[in-house]
């Protein structure tokens, strides 16, 4: 059964534009391997033909490089505290507020992104009446939650949660 796993590192080297990645191709193999890469091609030739390859020399030249691969790491590092740090004052002050639900589960995921557990109807509310936005089925951008905003957050969102149960 053939195999496939894509990697992205547009968000850990800030390149969304170029969209650095890979894609590994695993095959029981080597016949099931040439036939399955040549879907893969036939792919991107339709998508985009010929990537970019500004992203890619970026990565590499940070990654081969000692010193900035060592900056890198500890920037990186710094945001991932930085963002732990967030999910635990936000699960903490919507607890603080009496939230009708539990959201200790935010605490316990990873990355920049974050699906809340509101509902359409309270992510609309929370759009129309406190102008805090966040995509349908409730993802929340945690990054962008700060030591300004969580309070007004986490107000909107217990008040979302009561008007609309």
């Amino acid at each position: 059964m053939d195999c496939f796993v894509a990697s992205s590192f547009s968000k850990n080297f800030g390149l969304y534009q170029d969209r650095v990645g890979a894609l590994t191709l695993v095959a029981a193999d080597g016949k099931a391997a040439e036939a399955a890469f040549s879907h893969v091609k036939a792919v991107i030739r339709v998508i985009y033909s010929n990537p970019a390859a500004h992203g890619g020399a970026i990565v590499t030249t940070i990654l081969k490089d000692g010193e900035l691969r060592r900056m890198w790491d500890e920037e990186l590092t710094a945001m991932r505290r930085r963002i732990a740090t967030v999910r635990s004052s936000l699960v903490a002050e919507l607890r603080k507020r009496h939230a009708p639900m539990d959201f200790s589960f935010i605490e316990h995921q990873r990355g920049m992104f974050s699906f809340s557990g509101l509902s359409d109807p309270q992510v609309a509310w929370l759009r129309d009446q406190k102008a805090i936005y966040m995509v349908g089925g409730g993802r929340i951008n945690v990054a962008g939650i700060t030591s300004k905003n969580i309070a007004y957050l986490c107000d909107g969102v217990v008040e979302a949660m009561k008007v609309c149960p």
